[in-house]
């Protein structure tokens, strides 16, 4: 008898999560138009009702929308769109942009080179 609540358990998750609700397909959509995912990223089956559930919470989400249901009971955090700046970022890009110039430099002075070569070439 004990396995066969094990059982049952593990055959409701799987079905959970194989088949989700349609709200938590329209919150998932919807959060993904927010975080600037693209339509093409929907995870189920383009035929499916869970397809068009999500696209309708994609759309509503990209034109900014409010939505049909209260995400905060299908979505863990709101979406906060903040770019968050390492302690060293401005290191690295003084470094890389040094770097950039020496290449910028160099790849300069070889075509010119090149090109003076072909030209004394061309003359001689």
């Amino acid at each position: 008898m004990n396995d066969i609540n094990t059982l049952l358990a593990d055959i409701k998750l799987r079905f959970n999560i194989d088949h989700p609700n349609f709200e938590e397909c329209y919150a998932y959509g919807y959060e993904c138009a927010r975080a600037e995912l693209g339509e093409e990223e929907n995870p189920f089956a383009l035929t499916s009702k869970e397809s068009e559930q999500w696209l309708e919470g994609w759309w509503a989400g990209f034109y900014g929308e409010e939505p049909l249901y209260e995400l905060s009971d299908y979505v863990s955090e709101p979406f906060i769109n903040t770019t968050a700046v390492a302690a060293n970022d401005q290191h690295y890009e003084y470094l890389n942009a040094f770097f950039a110039k020496v290449l910028e430099f160099s790849g300069i002075i070889a075509a010119s080179a090149l090109v003076g070569y072909q030209v004394l070439d061309l003359v001689a």
